[in-house]
This record gives C-alpha cells, sequence and structure tokens, in this order.
C-alpha cells in the first residue's frame, strides 16, 4: 500500500464502495500532500455518503476530485474510443488529472460539479437494473426510451435536491453513463437486473454475478432517502417494492404506467400546474360527452 501511495502526486482510488472508508483509512499514513481521486460509483450504506463525503470525512486536509462518466473497464483495455470526466473545485487538479490520463483513445472532460458528477455515476445503477429487468420481459424500443427519459428526469430531480447542477446530468457523467451502463450486457447492474427479471432471487444473481453490483445498494439508500425527503422517484421506489419487498414485477410495472399526470421536461413546467391542467381539461371532455349524450337522449 505505502508503494503504491508514498511519492505520488495524485492517488487514484479504484475500490467498491463498502471498502473505499477501510482504504482511505489504510493509506492515510503515507499522504503527505497528495491529491485524491475517486473512481468509484455509489454510496457508503446505511450512511449515503457519496466517496467526496469519506474523503473529507477521513482526509480532511487533501485535495479531491472525482472521475465519473461511460467507461466500461473492458472497452477502455481494448483502447476503444472513450471519454470521462474529472470533477474538481480545484481546477489545477482538473488540468493535472487530464493531462496524465489523455490519449488518442480516451478523452478527459473538466466540470466543477462535484456531487452531480458523482450522483450521476452512482444513480444510473439503479435504472440499469430497470433496462437489465425490462429487456428479460422482451420489451420495444418505446418502452426502453420511456425508462431512459424517465430515469434522467428522477437523477436530475434528485441532484437538485442534493445541491448539484441539473445541467450536469446532461453529460458524460450523466446522460452518457445512463446510456452505457442500460444499453450494455457488460454492466454488471444490467446482468443483475436480467436474472431478476428472469425470476432469479436478489441473493442468487448477487452470487451468480460474483462482482459487486453497486445499484442494489443504492437502490435501498436513494429510496429511504427519496422517501424521508419527499423526492418524487417512481422507477426507484417501485424497484425497492420487487427486491426487497418480494413485490411483482409485472404488476409494479403496470402500477407506475397508471401513475398520475405528470409534465415531461424537468424544471420547465410544474408538474402540479400540468396535472391540474389535464384533470381540468379531461372533466371538460368528459361533461362535454355527458352534455351531447343528453341532447341525443332528449331528441
Amino acid at each position: 500500500m505505502a508503494a503504491a501511495v508514498k511519492d505520488k502526486d495524485i492517488v487514484f482510488i479504484a475500490v467498491p464502495g463498502l471498502a473505499f472508508r477501510e482504504t482511505l483509512k489504510n493509506i492515510a499514513p503515507f499522504i503527505s500532500g497528495q491529491s485524491i481521486v475517486s473512481l468509484t460509483k455509489g454510496m457508503e450504506k446505511d450512511t449515503f455518503a457519496m466517496m467526496s463525503d469519506i474523503i473529507k470525512d477521513e482526509l480532511p486536509e487533501v485535495n479531491f476530485g472525482v472521475m465519473s462518466g461511460p467507461n466500461l473497464a473492458i472497452e477502455i483495455m481494448k483502447n476503444m474510443p472513450s471519454a470521462t470526466v474529472i470533477a474538481s473545485e480545484s481546477e489545477p487538479l482538473r488540468h493535472a488529472v487530464q493531462a496524465a490520463l489523455h490519449s488518442a483513445f480516451f478523452r478527459v472532460f473538466a466540470s466543477d460539479d462535484v456531487k452531480g458528477v458523482e450522483l450521476g455515476g452512482a444513480l444510473k445503477n439503479i435504472y440499469a437494473i430497470a433496462m437489465g429487468m425490462a429487456a428479460a420481459y422482451d420489451v420495444g424500443e418505446n418502452t426502453k426510451a420511456m425508462i431512459l427519459t424517465r430515469a434522467l428526469a428522477e437523477m436530475s430531480r434528485f441532484g437538485v435536491e442534493a445541491g448539484a447542477n441539473p445541467l450536469t446530468f446532461l453529460g458524460l457523467s450523466g446522460v452518457g453513463d445512463l446510456y452505457a451502463t442500460c444499453s450494455s450486457e457488460l454492466s454488471r447492474n444490467y446482468r443483475i437486473g436480467n436474472m431478476l427479471g428472469r425470476g432469479m432471487s436478489i441473493e442468487a444473481a448477487v452470487k451468480k454475478l460474483g462482482q459487486t453490483a453497486e445499484g442494489v445498494n443504492t437502490i435501498q439508500q436513494v429510496h429511504e432517502k427519496a422517501t424521508k425527503e419527499g423526492i418524487y422517484m417512481p422507477i426507484t421506489h417501485a424497484l425497492y417494492a420487487v427486491i426487497y419487498e418480494d413485490k411483482a414485477a409485472l404488476g409494479v410495472a403496470l402500477h407506475l404506467m397508471e401513475a398520475g399526470f405528470r409534465s415531461d421536461v424537468e424544471f420547465v413546467m410544474a408538474h402540479d400546474h400540468s396535472n391540474a391542467a389535464l384533470t381540468a381539461q379531461m372533466k371538460t371532455s368528459s361533461d362535454s360527452t355527458d352534455d351531447e349524450s343528453g341532447d341525443t337522449d332528449s331528441k
């Protein structure tokens, strides 16, 4: 551990979320001015702490950043053109990471929205599980597109409540990572969802996967946080019901489709206004139909 950390300018941490805090504790004695960059996508179990929060807890004096994006490891190892985002409040650190990692096959873009980039990488795992489950039911392209866009709405809605910039979710760490994770069988979370959709229990699916799927923990964390804070996260709540409450996936999906009215794009038109306007329109249409029916009867 000491050899990997001592006398380095930047230390990249790429371990499962469950081991992140312990890893920082282990390297703490060897930190003497290095910058820390987290590559871990997820949340700490039971605390809702992001990796940046844990860095601030364990190494409060260090300069830090987080990296996230559509970065399927196998493709990067094969030198398939890819890109990622380094987010940090430190401009020198952003530039240093870009200079260190940039290549003909790998581009590094910069952001100062640490919370947004980190949440994008964590939240998309939820929807990869949803997409894997949907694929098990052999859904069409319309359904996949609906899941992706409503997932993006949930991500940005949750992110804003956490202090993130909603525009961050339109970048590589948001919609980019969401698309890659939700459309590839290389994604661990997608595979977990697909096994769940085929009737396997969560315990059996995790055991068969044999790897960490951060989305399983993230669903529980975000469900509890959103419920407590009153954040509208219907897909997340539906997945929680299927995985942790043993609800039938098809029944939960039908309930989602029958849920109330919403406006389309987040932060453009108030949902309450949209709901009220559509309800009034439907009532007017219904009253008009009743009147015409009455006129016909009277004749």
